[in-house]
């Protein structure tokens, strides 16, 4: 048992480190200050109101494209391994809550003994309890910094999961309205096709009647031939972008099914404006996970100078026989003080800072990335709309040409090669109008997802 003598000093050295426990070395953290209450540059808004807000499922239309986006986010397996990190980040955090805890081991034996004593023998039972403690007194913090940057840890890998959920959606997103434009382009080769087809019989019908020579024959041959290439190129486009598109989906390479028109996928939300930088910076996943690796790093600052510091350990333990009179009990406190490593804890600090330092530059570097994402997004989907509607004029002077072309060359007015020309430059319109209009939808999905959109 303990002697009384014992136990006055052994209370005082616990009154002790809980009242020495409220301390931490470290700096506490603090957010950098950053100025982002300006205008996104390019933005012709201030408002409050973003874009972002809107939930993806209520942004677009296709209800093919919302189920694709459902079944990525079930099935991805990028999505799979965030959720895998988070739980082990989660379970490093109770780890490290547990370490300010005292441990408990408990220990139970049983045996039997066979003992000759005098030409006989003699036969026993033995048994045996034991219950341990060991307790280490957080006298500096160094476990709360380290409980402190665990926690970090896993709000950052939530964040990641945040990011890699932003990302597969607009990969979804942009890789279906790419099939669209493919299936816009095959429509309107498979026209140009038709068109050509119906000049070189028109051609073979004035070659009969004397009208026309085989030259004319040849050019409207080799014109038809050069559209027909065009298909199977398109085709393994599709079926490229369709296999990517089901690796997304977590699933093996098959036909992708299409809803709604190119033009009909957006549904245009009241909202269009990018609102502030402010609120970038409390939406965007990637600024969040850069924010929570600079507090976990500023915390790690805090552990390595507690390791310079005393360790207060409390240990005790209890036994017994299953006799009361055989009870055994011990109690010990110990300090331990680190006088002399070669420098290795003064150089732990400094690595510690150094890093901070790194995580603190790439927390703001994070942000200008955003900021430039975001504008080159606002300028993007302003210009595009503007090449959209140049292609929309283009097309129509084409269409113009092409009809006035024809009619010409029918009446003897114009060479076939005035003809080919005109086909030529109403295809190439066709084509550049259509990219066109999916490259304009793909930066308002890119702005989307720039501001952080999809996060809900």
């Amino acid at each position: 048992m303990i002697h009384r003598y014992y136990k006055i000093p052994f209370l005082f050295i616990i009154l002790l480190a809980f009242m020495a426990s409220g301390c931490k070395v470290g700096p506490n953290y603090k957010r950098p200050a950053i100025k982002s209450d300006s205008l996104f540059r390019f933005a012709q808004s201030g408002d409050t109101n973003c874009l972002a807000n809107v939930e993806w499922i209520k942004l677009f239309k296709d209800s093919v494209l919302q189920q694709l986006v459902t079944k990525g986010l079930k099935n991805n397996y990028n999505i799979r391994i965030a959720f895998s990190r988070i739980e082990q980040a989660r379970a490093a955090f109770k780890v490290e809550r547990g370490k300010q805890w005292p441990a408990l081991q408990v220990e139970g034996n049983a045996g039997w003994n066979k003992q000759p004593v005098y030409g006989n023998s003699l036969e026993y039972n033995t048994y045996n309890a034991t219950a341990g403690l060991s307790w280490e007194i957080d006298l500096w913090g160094k476990l709360r910094r380290s409980k402190e940057a665990a926690r970090a840890n896993l709000f950052a890998q939530e964040s990641y999961q945040q990011s890699v959920r932003i990302t597969l959606i607009n990969e979804i997103v942009s890789i279906y309205f790419d099939l669209l434009e493919y299936d816009n382009e095959l429509l309107i080769t498979y026209n140009n096709i038709q068109i050509r087809q119906t000049s070189l019989d028109l051609v073979k019908a004035k070659l009969i009647a004397g009208t026309a020579s085989g030259l004319l024959v040849a050019q409207a041959e080799a014109e038809l031939a050069l559209a027909k290439v065009e298909v199977p190129k398109l085709q393994m486009e599709i079926g490229q972008k369709e296999d990517y598109l089901c690796t997304l989906l977590g699933e093996t390479p098959h036909n992708i099914p299409r809803g709604r028109l190119m033009l009909d996928q957006i549904n245009t939300p009241n909202i269009i404006t990018p609102g502030i930088p402010s609120q970038l910076i409390l939406r965007r996943p990637d600024i969040m996970m850069a924010e929570q690796s600079l507090i976990a790093a500023n915390a790690n600052i805090g552990v390595a100078r507690a390791m310079m510091l005393p360790t207060l350990n409390i240990s005790g333990g209890i036994g017994s026989a299953f006799n009361p009179s055989s009870m055994v009990a011990s109690a010990l406190g110990s300090l331990v003080a680190p006088v002399f490593g070669g420098g290795q804890l003064r150089a732990g600090v400094k690595k510690a800072q150094a890093y901070q330092e790194e995580i603190l530059y790439t927390y703001l570097q994070t942000i200008n990335t955003s900021l430039k994402e975001v504008s080159d997004a606002i300028l993007s989907v302003k210009k595009l709309h503007e090449i959209v509607t140049s292609q929309v004029v283009t097309l129509n002077a084409a269409q113009t040409a092409f009809d006035l072309s024809n009619q010409l060359f029918n009446a003897g007015y114009a060479s076939y090669l005035d003809v080919i020309n005109a086909q030529e430059m109403l295809f190439t319109a066709q084509i550049n109008l259509s990219m066109a209009q999916s490259d304009e939808l793909t930066a308002l999905v890119t702005l989307y997802s720039a501001l952080g959109g999809g996060w809900r």
